[in-house]
């Protein structure tokens, strides 16, 4: 990715950008802008927050603490390998990041589920999202994981769902996965039997990259082009517009995401 933005603009006042996103790039971005959320920030201090494992929210944390819990180490279920998989045991870390008073620890979130109030956030990865915004999370567990602990205690007590997922998701019917998808329906699996926990538009915050584009620099982004070869599938490619001041504020934070993407990968 050039540095250099274009400079044919038809508007004095409007300046437009083409960015190529790979995966893990769009990661990092979504799980900046989850971090930047004003009620995710007020909660590093007060009230509970919980972070599921994933390779998306691996960036929230990243963001919020500057350490990194890695992949393997924090995402559990993943489809990988050709399968509907998991992170080998042996590789994962202490669990879900739990936020209390102003203090963090890792574990199973069950007990501080149990004192969720209104307003509490917990935030979790999905699988599918839909053009009107619903969202599919798959169930590796038979009594739903992370997503079947806490949904019923979410919507009961007003708790706010953030799920970060990227638009590289995107599916005709979110609701129709999950009608479509259950534990022991089908007779052959690549993988881990699943099923699926429908969330309703409008019923979780949902970030993709066209609101972290929004929410972080005021950038209107349009996913133009999807797919790639090499390195670049899976990647989007967004027409960005906005003031010419943004975009290149926009423009400098993903060259910056690349870099630190790339230095991850390294590490390893």
């Amino acid at each position: 990715m050039s540095s250099q933005l274009p400079s044919h603009s038809t508007n004095n006042d409007v300046e437009y950008a083409l960015a190529v996103l790979r995966p893990e790039e769009s990661r990092a971005l979504i799980g900046m802008a989850v971090a930047r959320l004003p009620q995710v920030r007020d909660h590093l201090s007060a009230g509970r927050m919980i972070i599921v494992g994933g390779s998306t929210t691996r960036h929230v944390v990243r963001n919020l603490l500057q350490e990194d819990p890695g992949y393997e180490a924090f995402a559990v279920g993943c489809i990988q390998d050709g399968l509907l998989n998991e992170t080998p045991k042996e590789t994962r870390g202490e669990g879900p990041y739990i936020f209390e008073e102003g203090t963090h620890s890792r574990g199973w979130p069950g007990p501080a589920l149990d004192r969720f109030e209104y307003g509490d956030l917990y935030i979790k990865g999905g699988n599918a999202i839909d053009p009107e915004g619903n969202v599919a999370i798959l169930m590796g567990s038979p009594v739903g994981g992370t997503i079947g602990a806490a949904w019923t205690i979410l919507s009961a007590r007003g708790g706010e769902l953030i799920i970060p997922i990227s638009i590289g998701k995107l599916v005709p019917s979110a609701i129709d996965c999950c009608r479509l998808l259950g534990q022991g329906k089908h007779t052959r699996i690549m993988g881990t039997p699943v099923g699926a926990m429908p969330i309703p538009a409008g019923m979780a915050t949902v970030v993709t990259e066209i609101t972290a584009f929004q929410s972080l620099f005021g950038v209107h982004a349009t996913v133009v082009a999807a797919g790639g070869m090499h390195d670049c599938a899976g990647s989007l490619t967004l027409h960005l517009e906005s003031s010419s001041n943004r975009i290149e504020n926009a423009w400098n934070a993903l060259i910056s995401i690349r870099e630190e993407v790339s230095s991850l990968q390294e590490s390893g």
